[in-house]
């Protein structure tokens, strides 16, 4: 070959291995223009192209959307792209009835239910019953406290309308006033129904129908779909065996999270539920595998997410039942090995179900990744903290350092909800709420403790249709939305929950900045600023399959989005109701100008998703409830 152009090619891989390694981690061998995990080719959700990147997009219009794919049921991984196909899990479709249908039968049964026990009522008062007099009576005090209890209750105050029932139900099992309330509410209630035979009957009817109308669905399994990724044209569909049952679409994720991983040579998925399959491109079965998840289930927000280093995949479970070192009761990191499923090591730390662990490299170059411990509803693994677990072949699976902070596991802890970024010079971790802490990704030490509650906030005026900025705003009670968030140099990005604000914090300076954003788009694609809109929570066939009344919020409710991506110096969240919203990384100040678009994943009121987008060949891949859609300028 002329050794200029054995140079020049020589330049050509240099310059390219150089282009898609992001930071601290080198991209898969081969996979540069593909995306084989959830977190990409670097595992960090993070990637460098000379490709044309979609920015602007609307499925409502069909702006720049290249096709779009029904499916047949709902789902939450993200999407693996190799060539011509694509890989992503849904929950396995079912004949509950559509939603509309299950409406119409609730309100003839609700009106009737109504119609009779007011009427059982009023005989009971015209006939000046004194048992219901003295019931009626009893119950005006407590119920008087329970509404005040209610109105001051922030949390019930910020819920929507769906969410609200749930909190109601909640707060009578639990909270004394509302405790107090529900007894005499009840023994009204007992009284006025043992008067009438028929109203009893009814009741029965009404007590069904209305669980019905709250929807869910379960199941152990999952199913892979592999589809074309030029034409959306399914090629085939595999069962992935699990050992729990999961609910689909909970708020929180389900058993369909762990994005599917291939390397061009085979595809695996991983149930969250309890199962592992390994598949031929073709769709032939090599090996699967099932294991209990921890503590029958528990926790149930299963957020990990899949992860493939060389022959490995690694995976989040409890220790096998042989195993006489780990506590039966935890999570750890299991390396298995690609080809067989064969548990190669475990890590000796634990991980809590909550995290999701994230590739990187050090400075020296050792492939690592970083796991966290801690959280709420009482998750077992100790001591809170960070991690960061080697890879290297001689040292795989021990811990470089391990970081635990001083405060307790109630406010420290929660650091380990979200998505575990870092790169080769600092770690990212969140107190509850005010405070977050940098790590020191060499050593294992702390670096600064930065508050987030006093913020450079603009907030965007109607009446002046501009950017107003507020400086040194103090916010209370603030919580970054969990998981929705990514580590771009010196800069922290997240979504706030419960107001429409994606907040860049300076971990150096300590600068904190909220940029307002739309909550929808109008008919003319312009932006709808303050309104909130909710989604019908249906899948495809219009059925509520999805039992977390959660998961009808508004975009910045309560709940696991995934982690936003980083295509050049784009950043790209995406809320629970489909709202896109691409960010400038490198906005000198963080305005109108560091918002570069607003996009949408579907009809406004019907869109809900909690994956994160994936980007190959030039193309941008992302799912809802209903559908995948391809986007490509």
């Amino acid at each position: 070959m002329n050794a200029h152009i054995l140079k020049c090619l020589l330049l050509l891989f240099t310059a390219t291995k150089i282009l898609f390694a992001q930071d601290n981690t080198e991209a898969l061998i081969s996979s540069s223009n593909e995306w084989p995990m959830s977190g990409g080719p670097n595992g960090n959700y993070k990637i460098k192209t000379t490709q044309k990147v979609p920015i602007k997009w609307s499925v409502r219009t069909g702006e720049n959307i290249k096709w779009r794919k029904t499916l047949p049921e709902g789902g939450q991984s993200g999407i693996a792209v190799w060539g011509e196909k694509l890989f992503l899990t849904i929950n396995p479709p079912n004949e509950n009835p559509k939603h509309e249908d299950v409406l119409k039968k609730y309100d003839v049964i609700k009106n009737k239910y109504k119609l009779l026990f007011k009427k059982e009522e009023e005989k009971l008062s015209n006939n000046k019953d004194l048992t219901y007099i003295q019931l009626k009576e009893n119950l005006a005090e407590p119920l008087k406290k329970w509404q005040n209890s209610l109105k001051n209750n922030s949390h019930y105050q910020k819920a929507s309308h769906l969410e609200k029932k749930d909190i109601e139900k909640n707060l009578m099992h639990k909270d004394e006033i509302g405790k107090n309330y529900a007894v005499f509410n009840n023994k009204l209630k007992e009284y006025i129904h043992s008067k009438s035979k028929k109203l009893k009957e009814v009741y029965t009817s009404f007590l069904e129908i209305e669980k019905e109308k709250s929807g869910g669905a379960i199941s152990k399994d999952i199913v892979l779909l592999c589809l074309n990724a030029d034409t959306g044209e399914t090629f085939w569909e595999k069962t992935v065996k699990g050992t729990f049952s999961s609910q689909y679409n909970y708020g929180f994720s389900d058993a369909t999270t762990p994005c599917p991983i291939t390397d061009g040579n085979n595809v695996w998925a991983i149930n969250a539920s309890g199962g592992m399959a390994c598949f031929s491109m073709k769709g032939e079965l090599v090996w699967q595998r099932t294991w209990e998840p921890s503590s029958g289930g528990k926790p149930f927000n299963k957020q990990f997410d899949s992860v493939l280093f060389e022959d490995l995949i690694l995976n989040v479970e409890p220790p096998e039942d042989k195993d006489t070192e780990r506590n039966k009761e935890w999570n750890y990191v299991h390396a298995f090995n690609k080809n067989t499923g064969k548990r190669v090591w475990v890590t000796k730390e634990a991980i809590t179900h909550y995290n999701t662990p994230i590739l990187g490299k050090t400075k020296e170059g050792t492939p690592a990744l970083l796991i966290g411990r801690g959280g709420p509803h009482g998750v077992p693994e100790r001591p809170i903290g960070l991690s960061l677990i080697s890879l290297e072949k001689n040292n795989a699976g021990n811990a470089l350092w391990n970081w635990e902070p001083k405060e307790s596991n109630a406010l420290a802890g929660w650091g380990a909800l979200s998505t575990q970024h870092w790169d080769m010079n600092k770690a990212s971790w969140f107190y509850k709420g005010n405070e977050h802490i940098t790590v020191n990704s060499q050593t294992g030490k702390l670096i600064s403790e930065k508050k987030l509650n006093t913020v450079n906030q603009y907030n965007y005026d109607i009446k002046k249709g501009k950017y107003i900025l507020s400086e040194s705003v103090k916010i209370k009670e603030l919580q970054n939305q969990r998981h929705c968030n990514i580590s771009d140099g010196d800069y922290l990005f997240y979504m706030v929950r419960y107001n429409p604000f994606i907040a860049r914090h300076n971990v150096v300076a300590g600068k904190n900045e909220h940029l307002e954003v739309p909550r929808d788009l109008d008919s003319q694609n312009d932006f709808i600023w303050k309104n909130e809109h909710t989604n019908d929570g249906l899948n495809s066939k219009g059925q509520l399959n999805a039992f977390d009344a959660r998961t009808r919020g508004n975009g910045f409710q309560k709940c696991f989005l995934g982690s936003p991506t980083i295509i050049n110096n784009y950043v790209f969240f995406t809320n629970a109701v489909g709202m896109v919203y691409v960010i400038d990384a490198n906005a000198k100040n963080f305005d109108a100008s560091a918002l570069v678009a607003v996009n949408d994943l579907g009809k406004s009121g019907e869109t809900w998703t909690v994956n994160s987008l994936s980007y190959a060949n030039g193309k941008i891949y992302h799912r809802t409830m209903k559908e995948v859609v391809c986007i490509s300028e």
